[in-house]
């Protein structure tokens, strides 16, 4: 019965891995990068806020070009939610037929200066199995205080290199102590494009004390202090509470700001995959945070891909 499974469990992960896993599939290799920059600085970049407890994604044609110190390429930025103080984060980049994304990472300070990389070689490569594909992966920190930003590109070095995975057929043949059968293990290129993943789990929320929301007391009513007042009169002092609901509408449009269109594009393209999937919970999930955020467009996408 275990070899069975295990057989079972090989040829689904063969099946996975598709096309990748024969030697003669010849991929195109172009890892030229022509589009034009998007930025002259990180701090220009678009972010999209880390919601949820994971993200898909795709680096595509459609991505924009950022200028780094190793060259030009396509990328993501991402950025912490302003409710979580520490979470972590898992990168996946999945290797596919057409190739897989060999991501670089840079982690960025308030003030959008890199303060720390982690490289290609940091990544783990973990083989497919029955559910998923081969990956690159790699699991670290952010922090609201230090690392709020996140950039995921792949420079040129990385884009001309590949990475050589183990056949599914020789992985059941060593998990059964079997003689290591014929086959060639594939070539997965890496290339500028790809489909990656973020697995997000928030270690720390920010928390917020009652008095940080008491207006300071210059933005208060003026007391009349002119030379018709009496000088034993007592004069009354502005309520605090009304001295809040004064402010309040200024308060909710500093909080309520409009969202990129890049990051409009991004929610709503991941509302369309789910709701494809006829997954409608994610994509109601995918909704309410594009809304959090500040969404514009996301209920009317949603609306009108449900009425197909």
């Amino acid at each position: 019965m275990k070899i069975i499974k295990t057989t079972l469990a090989a040829l689904l992960a063969a099946s996975l891995l598709g096309c990748a896993a024969s030697p003669s599939v010849v991929v195109a290799k172009d890892v030229a990068v022509t589009a034009p920059v998007c930025c002259n600085a990180y701090s220009e970049f678009s972010w999209v806020p880390m919601h949820g407890d994971s993200i898909d994604f795709v680096i595509d044609e459609y991505s924009k070009v950022g200028q780094f110190s190793d060259g030009k390429s396509y990328y993501a930025g991402f950025a912490l939610p302003n409710n979580v103080e520490r979470m972590q984060v898992d990168v996946k980049s999945l290797m596919k037929s057409a190739g897989v994304f060999a991501p670089k990472i840079l982690l960025l300070d308030p003030q959008f200066k890199p303060v720390k990389t982690i490289e290609l070689d940091d990544f783990n490569v973990k083989p497919s199995n029955i559910l998923s594909l081969s990956s690159y992966q790699h699991r670290f920190e952010m922090d609201q205080q230090t690392t709020p930003y996140m950039v995921i590109y792949s420079p040129l070095k990385y884009r001309e290199g590949n990475i050589t995975i183990p056949h599914p057929e020789r992985v059941r043949a060593e998990e059964l102590g079997l003689a290591r059968p014929m086959v060639t293990d594939p070539v997965i290129q890496h290339q500028k494009f790809g489909s990656l993943e973020l697995d997000l789990k928030p270690l720390n929320l920010r928390s917020y004390r009652a008095d940080e929301f008491v207006v300071p007391a210059s933005t208060k009513a003026p007391v009349n202090t002119s030379v018709n007042t009496p000088a034993n009169a007592v004069v009354a002092p502005v309520p605090v509470a009304a001295a809040v609901t004064t402010q309040q509408p200024s308060i909710e449009k500093a909080n309520s700001p409009k969202m990129l269109s890049e990051s409009e594009a991004f929610y709503n393209a991941q509302i369309k995959a789910a709701v494809e999937k006829n997954d409608m919970h994610k994509a109601l999930q995918l909704l309410d945070e594009a809304k959090r955020a500040g969404s514009s467009t996301a209920e009317a996408t949603f609306i009108q891909l449900i009425k197909k």
